[in-house]
């Protein structure tokens, strides 16, 4: 009897299981998958610097390689790109930098159809913002004068110092084999480059190898000029400037204009608010070099 029960019960089961298999497959077949979405596009990239041991962030250049556009960070790091009609002529996959002369480069890839950013695809999100970047800091940047205010033809002490803040060598070099410092001008966005170094007869550059924490550091003095003499004279106004020294670290050389990174910095970057005056010289930069004020 036990036997009987056992069978007509296993059979039961068996029943039961076929039935629920079947209605799976049937609810499988005849449940077709959801149309996909559209696939949208924005004119707007968004996206965020931030700016290794840095409390702000502005200055950062995101550039729109392909297309030579860029815009500056705000001092949150945020930034944003606009696309117009007349970018419908760009089609693919384009890259942004994301670039400040003493730190680490990084990039991003987007995809345009037409002109407009394709949203969801590459690094770009659904809603047209790009990854948050944070770019590792080579170099520290810093520099001081003997006084806070000069006038024409006052000598002028400069020290600047750059310092390893990584845990690697870094290379740099500066346009001048005959001084401490390649080019040293006194800057301010309003007006034009004021010279305080004289012209470097030999055009060389000087390689300089710094260990991690190690520092080059040197020291110049010059005559504040009383203006700047090219084709037209140009007095030196009385106003606040920074003081510059230029350096390059290996394998970010502005090359006088030869490529369009190059170019856009040397030609457009000054254009860009980069905070309160004077701004901060004409590369991205995070420079600690000192404000001086020419007084009459």
């Amino acid at each position: 009897m036990k036997e009987k029960l056992f069978v007509i019960y296993s059979k039961y089961i068996t029943v039961i299981i076929i039935t629920l298999l079947l209605f799976n497959c049937k609810d499988e077949i005849t449940s077709p998958p959801p149309p996909p979405g559209p696939t949208l596009y924005t004119n707007v990239l968004k996206g965020n610097v931030i700016l290794e041991n840095q409390t702000e962030h502005s200055n950062a250049l995101v550039y729109l390689d392909s297309l030579n556009r860029g815009v500056g960070t705000d001092s949150s790091g945020n930034y944003s790109l606009q696309f117009s009609e007349e970018d419908s002529i760009y089609d693919g996959i384009f890259k942004i930098y994301y670039f400040v002369n003493e730190f680490e480069m990084d990039s991003a890839q987007y995809v345009l159809v037409d002109g407009k950013v394709k949203l969801d695809s590459l690094d770009v999100d659904s809603v047209g913002n790009l990854p948050t970047k944070e770019l590792e800091q080579l170099l520290l940047v810093e520099g001081w004068t003997d006084k806070e205010e000069y006038r024409a033809g006052d000598l002028i002490t400069f020290i600047g110092r750059f310092t390893n803040v990584t845990n690697r060598m870094i290379h740099i070099f500066i346009s001048s084999c005959w001084q401490p410092f390649g080019f040293v001008g006194l800057y301010n966005e309003n007006y034009h480059q004021y010279n305080l170094s004289p012209c470097d007869p030999v055009l060389a550059d000087c390689d300089i190898y710094l260990q991690p924490n190690d520092y080059y550091e040197g020291q110049v003095v010059y005559i504040i000029p009383d203006g700047y003499y090219c084709d037209n004279p140009i007095p030196l106004p009385e106003d606040k400037f920074i003081v510059v020294a230029d350096l390059f670290i290996e394998g970010r050389r502005i090359n006088y204009f030869s490529n369009p990174l190059d170019n856009f910095i040397g030609k457009e970057w000054w254009k860009h608010h980069r905070g309160t005056t004077p701004m901060l010289d004409w590369y991205p930069n995070k420079y600690e070099y000192p404000i001086i004020r020419i007084i009459e």
